[in-house]
């Protein structure tokens, strides 16, 4: 009887130990690939990185006019004298301006509909 305790004692003990060891072979093959999970995050995110670089460079007006020297198309940068700059100026008053004329109900009307009307061009844009 005595045996048959020790012997079911030592069936359950190893059963828990093995238990406890593949928990812990799950913990490091898990370690190992979030490990590995990380590395190529911080791979892919120099790579953005370098990507950016590389398209900002590319969009640059200086990058630009290089390139249509090195082509001979005639084009090129204008030069400071050549730039002119311009004023804005309004004839009319703004639409809120206008609005503000209005006798009070067509007022509290343009202010119902001109934010929808504003957001609704805006989603077709």
């Amino acid at each position: 009887m005595v045996l048959k305790n020790v012997a079911t004692y030592a069936v359950v003990i190893t059963c828990v130990s093995l238990g406890y060891v593949k928990q812990q072979v799950e913990v490091v093959k898990l370690s190992y690939s979030l490990r590995e999970n990380e590395k190529k995050v911080s791979e892919l995110i120099d790579r953005n990185r370098l990507l950016l670089y590389n398209n900002m460079s590319l969009k640059s007006p200086q990058y630009l006019a290089d390139m249509l020297k090195q082509n001979d198309m005639g084009l090129g940068l204008p030069n400071t004298d050549a730039v002119a700059k311009v004023r804005i100026v309004r004839k009319h008053p703004a639409p809120l301006a206008r609005a503000q004329n209005l006798p009070d109900w067509k007022t509290n009307f343009v202010d119902v509909v001109v934010p929808k009307a504003q957001a609704a061009s805006m989603l077709h844009r």
